[in-house]
């Protein structure tokens, strides 16, 4: 079960909007205005689910939003959104799992929440994976590294230097990439 949190300034419309979701089965850990938004308020909250009213008078909706979904990784919903372009785009960059332009049903929650779940968990998963390879790129980069000064200080052959590498690696209980830094670290030292 989803534990929702809401943010509006609307209070009719937030109790309308927690009756439906209640309706639904979802639970409602709290319904905030956007004065009282910030990351410890959300954080104390512990929803899985974030459903917030993009037309706050007087507040650059987006940018709170972008910090909600950079910052405490949970799904966003917007509702009542702008149907521009423009500000589709930048809900996205900003990090919204769903953005929903039209009047809203109570009906319509469910399959909107469950959209943006999904959504975000996808795009978690995209994310973790280009952060994997990333680091794994940068590992090889520095393996790289430590062959050469290896293969140039020692005269070695590649796959000699890497041997050496790995077999240190597995001696010590270390990566890899951690004894490469070491070499590199140590080729620093003494170059200077």
């Amino acid at each position: 079960m989803k534990r929702i949190l809401i943010i509006d300034d609307a209070r009719d419309r937030a109790l309308w909007l927690k009756a439906s979701l209640e309706l639904a089965e979802y639970v409602v850990v709290g319904a905030l205005s956007w004065d009282e938004v910030d990351e410890r308020s959300i954080q104390a909250a512990a929803a899985d689910v974030i459903i917030v009213d993009a037309n706050a008078p007087g507040r650059d909706t987006l940018e709170q939003i972008s910090l909600m979904s950079r910052t405490l990784e949970k799904p966003v919903v917007v509702l009542r959104a702008q149907k521009d372009s423009r500000s589709i785009q930048a809900a996205m960059r900003a990090g919204v799992s769903a953005y929903v332009s039209h009047d809203v049903e109570g009906e319509d929650l469910s399959g909107i929440i469950q959209v943006a779940a999904a959504r975000f968990a996808e795009h978690k998963r995209l994310r973790d994976e280009l952060r994997e390879v990333k680091d794994q790129l940068e590992e090889r980069k520095l393996v790289d590294r430590a062959k050469g000064i290896l293969i140039q200080r020692m005269g070695l052959d590649e796959a000699e230097a890497y041997r050496r590498m790995r077999s240190m690696a597995m001696n010590r209980g270390k990566r890899i990439a951690e004894i490469a830094e070491a070499i590199i670290l140590s080729e620093e030292l003494t170059a200077k």
